[in-house]
């Protein structure tokens, strides 16, 4: 299907519904942790209830552990914190979290290491969808500061938490939201994509750091990829959102495809109308 500069069709409207919904199904911890509520194997808030271990604080651990694969002992105390407020307890939690086998802790390397993690199917549609698409048809107008474009939800027009109902200049939005783009297949295919710093280890790198790099840019590579391929069989023209940090600077909203990221991004975006420059 092809976007045109006409008014989107229903179907068009109804199937960049779809894709949003897909995205929102898809959000990292939700998905990871309903995996686990929902798991038909085990059944772990049972087996949290028999060990002591609050049902949510349990969740969390278990849905952290699957994201990390390992944490030491300041991250995990770190995100499991807001559940009581209170270290010592936050750090007994851990305690009988392993002590359950929910997790299990190394003395050798002081962190803890998941023991259950997600599907492979499901990793690779989290991989694929945790993060926006581009839309196939034109974004919604802006209206107010709290309109992102998009057809399902509502976000803000200003980035990170730094929400605002000020005045900001939507109409400056709403003209860049409505260019319209396409991917260059062939260059995404057959130009090689670089990340900096993946020949050799920085400075004050320990080597399981410098590893991590490295699977980060090969998964984000392999799904970018995908990504890009499965938007263009949606619609050949697509488009982008964007919003306005602290200082008014203007971003380009996306993960796999964004025309602000690396070298390899921005040669794999081209307008989907093209001129000839004379002169």
């Amino acid at each position: 299907m092809t976007t045109t500069n006409s008014v989107p069709s229903s179907n068009l409207v109804q199937h960049q519904i779809k894709l949003e919904q897909t995205y929102s199904k898809n959000q990292l911890v939700p998905r990871i942790r309903s995996e686990f509520e929902n798991c038909k194997e085990v059944n772990f808030a049972e087996h949290m209830v028999e060990n002591g271990i609050p049902v949510p604080f349990g969740m969390d651990v278990l849905t952290q552990m699957a994201i990390h694969k390992r944490a030491n002992l300041e991250t995990m105390m770190g995100v499991m914190y807001r559940h009581f407020k209170d270290a010592q307890l936050t750090a007994d939690m851990l305690v009988k979290c392993a002590e359950a086998d929910l997790i299990t802790y190394s003395t050798v390397r002081k962190e803890f290491i998941v023991i259950f993690t997600i599907s492979e199917d499901v990793q690779a549609d989290l991989d694929r969808f945790q993060f926006p698409l581009p839309l196939v048809i034109p974004p919604k107008e802006l209206t107010d500061n709290k309109s992102n474009g998009y057809y399902v939800g509502k976000g803000s027009v200003i980035l990170r938490q730094n929400h605002h109902d000020n005045d900001v200049c939507l109409d400056h939005l709403n003209r860049m939201n409505k260019v319209r783009f396409t991917i260059n297949q062939d260059v995404s295919r057959m130009v090689k994509n670089r990340w900096k710093s993946l020949d050799r280890m920085k400075q004050g790198d320990t080597r399981q750091k410098f590893e991590q790099r490295k699977r980060a840019f090969e998964k984000y590579d392999r799904t970018a990829k995908d990504v890009m391929a499965f938007v263009m069989e949606e619609s050949d023209v697509i488009h982008l959102t964007h919003n306005y940090d602290k200082r008014g600077r203007t971003y380009c909203i996306g993960y796999h495809v964004n025309y602000q990221g690396t070298e390899w991004n921005k040669a794999v975006i081209e307008l989907a109308d093209k001129e000839t420059i004379d002169g």
